[in-house]
């Protein structure tokens, strides 16, 4: 019988997960039990509220099998408890089986007060205890079947245990991966700001470079300027199609956005965050814009591995798309030094504001878990980013000689 099985009601509609073996051993006992009930009736001529009483708590034990609502296996498991008990002393304690049944049914069904098994098997205790005492049955007979529902008791209470841990940990897998889900849509987030803050800013300053050439005539150079900002508008858009879809592993729009990369001309202006390239691009990319940037050590980053490389650059591209915001036309300064097992990566601009994408710098770092860090904020005169990150020591061991 499944008194003793772990399966998890709550699954199925209204509260059922069965196994095909759970249900070959419900249906054995019933027939066992349904056998000996019909046997032992005709033999001792049972009277016919016995009979009765006992078809309905069967039918109870058997509709518990095939019932898809709540509702109704507690109706079930209330029909078992009270059937059964009342004709557990003119069965000679056959009718105890379909009453433990109940009684754990109850005591493991979550939708139901912890205390109701618990109360229910005592009703079914005095039941029986006065119906034994009117039959003159024995005090072993008591005790042996307030022991068998007993046992329910704490066999429903042991499967309520297991439910609620197993739902616990459902809900903590749907907190993980909802947590997971927010953490990527930040991710995205993050990613559209970086974009959008690079390409926008540039093609602000590109577009106003059009504008000052077609005031002073020079067409050619003016056309020249307005072919950059279309092709920077366009990587600007692949990029942010792709930050989008990323949450999906829209490996089809990712195909079509390197696509129209490889259609367009590559320039300085649209530099690439592949961590490969280091800050050359950006450095290039700022230049492209009018801005004046003065680089000091490996802007290569040869000494960091593949993904604090990618997170340097995408918080340099950040810094250096504020300085073009907040400061246009001031020199900014952008320093690589290498200092013991670490790396110090520090960008300079006269003052400057802040803005999410500083929360984004920070998010970067954290993600690395590696106690890279980094730091933004004023200092006299100067609008600082300041990154540490530890050294790759293998990418240290090949550039020895």
């Amino acid at each position: 019988m499944t008194l003793l099985t772990g399966q998890d009601e709550t699954d199925l509609p209204g509260g059922r997960s069965r196994s095909g073996a759970a249900w070959g051993l419900n249906a054995l006992g019933i027939a066992i039990v349904a056998f000996w009930f019909v046997k032992n009736g005709i033999a001792l001529q049972h009277p016919a509220w016995v009979w009765v009483l006992g078809a309905v708590a069967l039918a109870a034990w058997a509709l518990r099998e095939f019932g898809r609502t709540p509702r109704l296996l507690v109706v079930a498991g209330v029909l078992m408890i009270a059937a059964g008990t009342l004709t557990v002393v003119p069965t000679d304690s056959l009718m105890i089986v379909p009453v433990i049944v109940g009684i754990v049914l109850l005591g493991a069904n979550l939708r139901v007060p912890v205390w109701a098994a618990s109360v229910a098997a005592l009703a079914a205790i005095v039941v029986v205890a006065v119906s034994a005492s009117i039959e003159h049955a024995s005090v072993q007979f008591v005790l042996g079947t307030s022991g068998g529902t007993l046992l329910g008791v704490l066999i429903g209470f042991s499967r309520r245990q297991f439910r609620i841990a197993a739902e616990r940990a459902r809900e903590a897998e749907r907190d993980q991966q909802r947590a997971e889900l927010l953490a990527d849509r930040s991710r995205a987030a993050r990613d559209i700001h970086d974009v959008l803050a690079h390409s926008l800013g540039g093609l602000v300053l590109q577009l106003d470079a059009v504008e000052a050439l077609l005031e002073a005539g020079r067409v050619d150079d003016a056309t020249k300027r307005a072919a950059e900002a279309r092709a920077l508008a366009a990587d600007g858009l692949a990029e942010a199609r792709r930050a989008v879809h990323a949450l999906r592993d829209d490996a089809e729009t990712d195909a079509e956005a390197d696509a129209g990369r490889s259609a367009v001309p590559h320039r300085a202006s649209r530099p690439t965050t592949d961590p490969a390239t280091g800050l050359a691009a950006l450095v290039d990319a700022h230049r492209s814009f009018g801005g004046e940037i003065v680089t000091q050590g490996d802007t290569a980053l040869t000494d960091l591995d593949a993904a604090h490389r990618a997170a340097v650059v995408q918080v340099v591209r950040e810094a250096l798309s504020n300085a073009r915001r907040h400061a246009p036309g001031r020199p900014v300064s952008l320093s690589v030094i290498r200092d013991g097992d670490a790396v110090d990566v520090v960008v300079a601009n006269p003052l400057s504001g802040g803005g999410h994408g500083l929360l984004g710098m920070r998010e970067r770092f954290a993600e690395l878990g590696s106690g890279a860090a980094v730091e933004a904020d004023r200092s006299d005169d100067e609008f600082v980013v300041a990154m540490h990150l530890p050294v790759d020591e293998l990418a240290a061991e090949g550039d020895r000689p």
